[in-house]
């Protein structure tokens, strides 16, 4: 009959699909083996299936949609409806909204004059986004794993692209700090003191989500993630300010830097062989406290590494919600 027949067509390809799936998933692990596990992965099986799911395509998929053009009737409720369904303070935006062409224009938008004031803390640092404070605390040795959040960690040489124990001096620390963008947060990135940036790493790697709730499930995320790392110095000695994308985002931008480009579709993930991409900035790049550093075509997180006195202390807590310029 016609019926058992769809039947056995169903288990066929049931079958093919198992098979092929299971091979894919033989070639990943094989792939980050043969690779040395740069990143230092410990549950490679997990991660193949979180690629099939937060695939690098959807992500690119999406910042298409989000630069398509908005028609200029549309864009007013377009955007109050996002501010309403993610609690952004369109009081704060900079230009009048049917000035955003898209919807990812909108969303990096720049606040008016003044809507973030910049904190004088001569020795300290002050933030350098809109966000919750996920987690922060010390790095106590060389090749250092560290929580993502409490529940779940990640290698820091493998975060960084080196093991910033190195370089510390005998009277310092180094102190780290997770910080996450929601939706609706003002998505650019300032600086958290004065600085001086001599390199740039670009990890092209995974968009996979940085909710907290996802974060405590899953290891290894920040060490994976598509990824620029600005390395540099402040008073104290080191300082390393990372921009996370996350599933959807993929797009980092900096203002000092116009020729980087996230996301690509050609790159391989650096767990899985791809070339790091590294720059060099021989006069450096010096900001002060508050200045523009870059920032998120949609939401993501910031981690903080960095070196100070042993003594250093936060003045916000994990789960805090701090803004830019806070102390």
């Amino acid at each position: 009959s016609e019926v058992p027949k769809r039947k056995r067509q169903l288990t066929y390809v049931g079958i093919f699909a198992t098979g092929v799936t299971a091979t894919m998933n033989y070639k990943f692990r094989e792939c980050i083996e043969i690779v040395g596990n740069p990143a230092q992965i410990s549950n490679p099986n997990t991660l193949f299936w979180l690629r099939l799911l937060f695939g690098r395509t959807r992500s690119r998929w999406f910042g298409s949609l989000a630069e398509l053009h908005v028609p200029v009737a549309l864009r007013s409720p377009l955007y109050r409806a996002f501010a309403w369904k993610y609690g952004a303070n369109l009081d704060e935006v900079r230009y009048p909204l049917d000035s955003f062409g898209t919807f990812q224009e909108f969303f990096c938008r720049s606040l008016r004059e003044g809507a973030r004031p910049i904190a004088d803390v001569p020795d300290g640092l002050v933030s350098p986004v809109d966000g919750v404070v996920l987690t922060s605390g010390v790095i106590n040795g060389p090749d250092a794993r560290i929580e993502q959040v409490k529940g779940a960690t990640y290698s820091v040489p493998s975060f960084l692209g080196f093991d910033p124990v190195d370089t510390i001096g005998a009277d310092s620390a180094l102190h780290y700090a997770v910080l996450y963008l929601a939706p609706g947060d003002y998505h650019r990135i300032h600086a958290p003191c004065g600085l001086d940036f001599k390199m740039g790493r670009h990890f092209c790697g995974e968009l996979l989500p940085l909710r907290r709730g996802f974060l405590q499930r899953v290891s290894d995320v920040f060490a994976v993630n598509e990824r620029v790392v600005l390395t540099g110095t402040w008073q104290h000695g080191q300082m390393n300010l990372v921009a996370v994308a996350a599933a959807n985002v993929g797009n980092i931008f900096l203002d000092f830097d116009e020729k980087l480009k996230t996301n690509r579709m050609r790159d391989i993930v650096v767990h899985c062989g791809g070339d790091l991409s590294t720059k060099r900035y021989p006069d450096g790049v010096q900001l002060k406290a508050g200045d523009a550093v870059g920032g998120f075509r949609l939401g993501s997180t910031v981690v903080l590494v960095f070196e100070a006195q042993k003594s250093f202390a936060w003045s916000a807590r994990p789960g805090d919600t701090v803004r830019v310029g806070q102390p």
